[in-house]
């Protein structure tokens, strides 16, 4: 072999090499690039999801809330009607039968204040 052979089998050793190493260079700058845009994607989506999710979150706390409310109501009265039974039980005096009672003597009250005004 001659000088200028082994000169130029080199210089084609280095430039594959060269070229082998921008290659691996762009395939790694195209591997970053890709992955930014997929990251991106996913971004987008996670936010889209997060979106989606806290949209059905108020949808289900409207509910749970008027769920809550009926159920607060229906305890309240049956509690309630517990209180006047046990009242009932207790005295013997219906509860409604005494609040008419109180209504007639706050009536009384004011009537014997009118008199007591006008003497």
């Amino acid at each position: 072999m001659s000088d200028k052979t082994v000169v130029k089998a080199a210089k084609n050793v280095v430039e594959s090499g060269e070229s082998i190493a921008r290659n691996i260079w762009l395939a790694g700058l195209g591997l970053y690039s890709r992955s930014l845009e997929e990251a991106q994607q996913l971004n987008e989506k996670t936010s889209n999801v997060f979106d989606e999710l806290v949209e059905r979150g108020k949808e289900v706390e409207v509910q749970a809330k008027e769920c809550i409310g009926r159920n607060t109501e229906k305890a309240s009265e049956e509690v309630e009607a517990g209180m006047n039974d046990l009242f009932y039980r207790l005295s013997g005096v219906d509860r409604e039968k005494l609040e008419r009672m109180d209504e007639k003597i706050d009536k009384l009250t004011k009537a014997v204040e009118k008199l007591a005004a006008a003497e």
